[in-house]
């Protein structure tokens, strides 16, 4: 693999890499005491209501929250369950109207104390919304179209919240005096109705059990098709459309040549054979020769087994790797740069199981092959002799070139006279095991877990744990780690990760004659084509529509593209005001500069604007560029976003969101791996933004875009999030026996906004931090044996990784010495609430009822719980919301048991992390108000700089860039942290294996174990580039 490399320089990014991303930090050395200091049961209940109730605006919105959840939900089941619960006789007088009251006692107290609270938070809070309106007629600021405006709009808003309480209030009068059944009930009725499809808080995104966003698809697919018709009809490819051109009127010069010979599309640039510098220079130093064209792309293109056309041919020469598909592009590109004509061939072909086990990456059995080949989407069935898979029959791709084969086989290219076959994506690999570490130095798994079960407080039967010894579990780790360093040590004591865990080398071909043939047998050849067919591709699509009860309207920005025009673009959604008007109106938010340095004082920027009052137009960019817009929209809103990929073999995976009008969103795009010149690319952006920010002119700086300012900061660090796992998993991969490969995968980050919502209007619409939400990251993978209990714990401990680095790397990113930034993801709260002390509840079919009964999240979480549980997931979930610097909520997971698939969530239905602090908080704040324009970037600029930002997104995007070379970017580490990464690789299938129910917690503790060491060393070595 291409970061095992040997040399003394490689060996200093992979200890930095082993350090960065393996150890990961869940919480400080001061996070037990901080969470053994966190108030308990009611006092600590108080404590997150005086949060969410901190001003008055959230007061009323959080109380119409819980008067919502009581009188459109909870009531109405209880109703339901003592009807179900009714004898014939109680039934029967309640026909005759003689049953009981629809409300308890205990229901009507409760109804009443949240009327009152709710009235007492209306009353205040009305005031303050009535008093904003002289200020906009008194405002020396506002121009009088945007004053007129402003007015307008506060009228309409005071007018619809009155409205509306008025008439919820005069039903609960009504309601809580009303001494009738009947009308209690119809009251009842009327009150549900007219709550139910109120906003008041933010949509929960619930995940859907049957696509979870963390997993590998099935290696189920079709057989190879055996016939050229057939393959033409899958490709959707008109046999006849040749001949229909040749009967047509008019005449083109392709028309014109013989069938059989190349033609002007043979040389033509495509979004696949895309004709870059970089192509023609390489062609060039090729020579312009077939020989040596295809020499250099088998023996430098490593070979990935998935289906159809993905990054084409630019991409692929920047990672080094691509499927059939993009290396023939590959091919294909650099002949036609040297004037050679080359097309595409498909068919089907047979090829040698064994070949074929080494060719997806060294596995030792031919049905992990068939896995890989079938998860990555290409059609394959096994060929059987004598009761032993003799070889695999595959549809496959490789390229038809027109050379001058006669006499010298290409050698001496002059004029092509011959098609001749190329597949420069087959190739055989040298393999090499490394010391074998799991086999010479066993990890005592058994141990461990016995010593945690002595310790812990276990109810296998409720399902539950609490109080897991972390230092035991530090003391096991410290002992393994010794032994590992001392067995590395005795056996070479500068081995670089490489030779620790093995090496897969192309077995390199010198240039030579090419063969008339392909080197397996071939069965079936399609008629070849000069572009890639529709039905070959792979597409992104980003839709963003109004929704309307959680439900989309029809979309006003809809984006449906091949992701190979899309591989390596930074694509983003950000929002600008609607028109000037709406600029003024936030710009008279914006303080005055000093009278004096002219200057802004950052900390003066306001946190908080009244979102009813500013209207925003969407827009959808690629790399700097808007490329769609629409939409009008008052900023708070919420919308309705659908991202997703589509595999030609696999369909559509989709997920949805529910975006904020005014939020700048980050999306992030792997689709087989980050390219090295992406992410030089983004560096040199980055750098030149920084200079422009240290520099005084304002020449400069009024030349900087939000995407400047903000997009590649937020862009970099979804880049670096998906790029370091993609490393990550490499070597775990690696460490584990296992091969596996990323398969087109999406993340987004975001500037958070957090409006208190009042009968759906955006009242105040706050700028909370940053957020990370990853809906989708899948790869194919299989055991080298074919162990399905190998795959599916690597799958559960990737995954329990990905989670933890959605925390981890904004957290560095965005932290200070001063201003720390604070993380929370799905593992890290779980980790957080045990070391509270709460109980981790493992939720299955079996004590589901019991579980929901015993924890107390919201209503939300607990219903995706149920619904997860119900269609076979198991649930791990902690007993009660948690208040981290502020952040109010919970963490899960739901898990395929089967797969190790799973879903990583925090409350809000996010798959992936919040981020809190002041830092977090002034990116928000500056991307919604940075059309505000020069002054903003003035005043913004000392915290830019200061907040170090920049500089870490710097180090870790040279980081990315150098691990194509392996030069130290950030400098060489002791070899102590190598023995880490193997010893922690090794320890979590280990664990995973021996502790069940258990795993994920344990999991948890583990990886804490290295938290602090981690974290400095990262702040110390790349902070300072």
């Amino acid at each position: 693999m291409d970061v095992f490399r040997h040399g003394m320089i490689a060996r200093g990014t992979s200890l930095f890499t082993v350090l960065m991303f393996t150890f990961v930090f869940y919480f400080s050395p001061t996070g037990s005491a901080l969470a053994n200091e966190m108030n308990k049961d009611d006092a600590k209940a108080r404590q997150i209501e005086q949060l969410l109730e901190n001003t008055p605006e959230k007061k009323l919105a959080h109380r119409l929250q819980k008067l919502q959840q009581k009188l459109a939900k909870d009531l109405p089941a209880s109703r339901s369950q003592r009807k179900q619960a009714q004898s014939w006789f109680e039934r029967m007088l309640e026909k005759l109207g003689m049953g009981g009251s629809p409300l308890t006692d205990d229901d009507l107290a409760e109804v009443s104390a949240l009327v009152s609270q709710v009235r007492e938070a209306y009353a205040e809070a009305v005031v303050n919304l009535e008093q904003e309106g002289p200020a906009f007629s008194q405002s020396t600021v506002l121009p009088e179209p945007a004053k007129a405006l402003a007015k307008e709009r506060h009228a309409n808003a005071v007018k619809l919240v009155k409205e509306k309480f008025a008439n919820i209030d005069s039903k609960l009068n009504r309601l809580t005096s009303s001494q009738e059944a009947e009308e209690q009930g119809q009251l009842l009725t009327e009150l549900a109705e007219a709550m139910k499809d109120e906003q008041f808080k933010r949509t929960h995104t619930a995940v859907d059990p049957k696509h979870l966003p963390w997993g590998s698809p099935s290696e189920d697919v079709r057989e190879p098709k055996m016939s050229k018709g057939e393959i033409q009809l899958v490709l959707g490819i008109n046999p006849f459309e040749q001949y229909t051109q040749l009967a047509s009127s008019t005449l083109t010069a392709e028309m014109l040549n013989p069938l059989g010979q190349p033609s002007e599309a043979d040389l033509a640039e495509t979004i696949d054979a895309v004709q870059t510098d970089e192509i023609k220079a390489l062609a060039e130093s090729l020579n312009n020769n077939p020989v040596e064209i295809y020499t250099w792309v088998h023996n430098n293109i490593r070979f990935i087994p998935s289906y159809g056309s993905i990054q084409g041919a630019q991409y692929t020469l920047e990672t080094g790797k691509g499927n059939a598909v993009d290396t023939a592009s590959l091919l294909i590109a650099l002949l036609r740069a040297a004037g050679i004509p080359a097309r595409y061939a498909y068919g089907t072909v047979a090829v040698p199981a064994d070949k074929v086990m080494n060719w997806v990456g060294g596995v030792t059995v031919p049905a992990a092959a068939q896995s890989l080949l079938g998860q990555g989407g290409i059609p394959n069935t096994a060929l059987i002799s004598g009761g032993t898979v003799k070889s695999i029959r595959l549809e496959h791709v490789w390229v038809e070139a027109w050379v001058d084969f006669e006499p010298s086989r290409g050698v001496k290219n002059r004029e092509g006279d011959r098609w001749i076959p190329m597949d420069a994506s087959f190739k055989q690999y040298e393999l090499s095991e490394g010391m074998k570490l799991a086999d010479n130095v066993p990890f005592d798994a058994e141990a461990l877990a016995s010593q945690i079960e002595q310790s812990a407080t276990i109810d296998e039967e409720q399902g539950w744990v609490q109080n897991i010894p972390q230092t035991d579990i530090e003391n096991s780790l410290q002992q393994f780690q010794s032994q590992l360093e001392d067995y590395i040590n005795s056996q070479n004591p500068d081995a670089t990760v490489g030779d620790v865990l093995g090496l897969r080398e192309v077995n390199i071909l010198p240039p030579r004659p090419l063969a008339a043939g392909l080197p397996y047998e071939h069965i079936v050849t399609q008629q070849s084509f000069s572009e890639v067919p529709s039905s070959l591709r792979h597409k992104f699509k980003y839709e963003l529509a109004t929704q309307s009860y959680g439900y989309p309207g029809s979309p006003f920005i809809s984006i449906n593209e091949p992701t190979v025009k899309l591989a390596g673009k930074k694509l983003a959604l950000s929002f600008r005001p609607a028109t000037d008007d709406d600029q003024a109106i936030i710009e008279s938010y914006i303080p005055e500069p000093d009278p004096e340095t002219g200057e802004i004082d950052p900390s003066a920027i306001p946190d908080t604007l009244p979102g009813y009052l500013i209207h925003l137009v969407a827009e959808f960019s690629m790399d700097g560029e808007v490329i769609k817009s629409g939409g009008n929209q008052t900023m708070g809103t919420e919308l309705y976003e659908t991202l997703g990929l589509y595999s030609p073999s696999h369909g559509w995976g989709v997920s949805n969101n529910h975006p904020i009008a005014g939020e700048y969103r980050a999306i992030g795009l792997d689709l087989q791996g980050i390219s090295p010149t992406q992410a030089a690319e983004l560096k040199t952006s980055l750098e030149a933004t920084q200079a422009k920010l240290e520099s005084s002119d304002d020449t400069q700086l009024a030349t900087l875009t939000k995407h400047d300012v903000i997009g590649d900061l937020i862009y970099g660090t979804i880049m670096s999030y998906l790029a370091l796992n993609d490393v990550q998993e490499e070597i775990q991969a690696q460490s584990t026996n296992m091969v596996t490969y990323r398969l087109p995968s999406y993340g987004i980050f975001s500037t958070s906004l957090q409006p208190q919502y009042w009968f759906g209007i955006p009242r105040n619409t706050s700028f909370s931090g940053l957020s990370m939400d990853v809906d989708r990251v899948t790869f194919h993978g299989a055991a080298k044996d074919n162990s399905k209990a190998t795959r599916v714990n690597f799958t559960q401990a990737s995954g329990a990784r990905l989670s933890a680095m959605e925390h981890l790397v904004p957290e560095q990113t965005f932290s200070t010495p001063e201003s720390p930034a604070h993380g929370i993801s799905a593992v890290k709260a779980l980790a957080l609430a045990a070391a509270e002390g709460q109980k981790i509840w493992t939720i299955t079919q079996e004590n589901l009822e019991f579980a929901l009964s015993s924890i107390n999240l919201s209503a939300e979480v607990e219903s995706e719980i149920r619904n997860s549980v119900l269609a076979g997931q198991i649930a791990t979930a902690h007993e009660a919301q948690l208040n981290y610097f502020g952040w109010v909520g919970s963490g899960y997971l739901l898990i395929d048991p089967q797969t190790g698939a799973g879903a990583y969530k925090i409350a809000g239905g996010s798959n992936g992390a919040d981020i809190v602090g002041t830092v977090a908080t002034t990116w928000g704040v500056i991307a919604a108000v940075f059309e505000a324009g020069l002054l903003v970037v003035k005043a913004a600029k000392p915290i830019l700089l200061r907040a170090g930002a920049i500089g870490a997104i710097l180090a870790f995007i040279s980081l990315l860039a150098s691990l194509a070379s392996l030069s130290a970017s950030c400098g060489l580490f002791v070899f102590p942290l190598m023995v880490m990464l193997i010893g922690l690789s090794v320890g979590l299938i280990y664990l995973s294996l021996i502790t069940g129910g258990l795993g994920i917690l344990i999991l948890s503790q583990v990886l804490s174990y290295f938290a602090s060491f981690a974290v400095g060393q990262i702040s110390d070595a790349c902070k300072k580039i």
